[in-house]
């Protein structure tokens, strides 16, 4: 446990790298996912009911490992009102994109996703300047 206490800066440092490699990894292929979305032809044949608590409870959790986990760091370490108010705002539209978001025909519409990733990367980017200038 004290090497977690020890090395904290170091460990946070790394899991934005990998959150940023993720975001950028799927803005890099965001054209080829809704490809191969627009190339599924219905709900029925994926055998998987979009509306289950399940499949909602994942994409949650998802969303908290990938977004929300480095807005509450951000916000901790930075103490900063600014950070705050654009956390808040993020998490309220990644919120509403994992419940609303779960179908495939909305998916297919729905650009919010690739603009989270976008902002999310520039936010995650400025954070990791933050954390290594401070």
């Amino acid at each position: 446990m004290e090497l977690v206490r020890n090395n904290q800066e170091i460990f946070i440092f790394i899991y934005s790298l990998i959150i940023l490699w993720v975001n950028v990894s799927f803005i890099k292929d965001y054209k080829n996912i809704k490809r191969g979305l627009g190339e599924i032809s219905s709900e029925d044949e994926l055998e998987i009911n979009p509306n289950a608590i399940s499949l909602m409870f994942f994409g949650l959790l998802f969303n908290f490992f990938r977004r929300w986990l480095i807005y509450l760091l951000a916000i901790l370490i930075t103490e900063n009102i600014f950070v705050v108010i654009i956390s808040l705002v993020l998490f309220v539209i990644g919120l509403y994109d994992s419940i609303f978001n779960n179908s495939l025909e909305k998916l297919r519409k729905s650009k919010i996703g690739f603009y989270l990733a976008v902002i999310d990367t520039i936010f995650v980017f400025i954070f990791l300047i933050y954390l290594f200038v401070v």
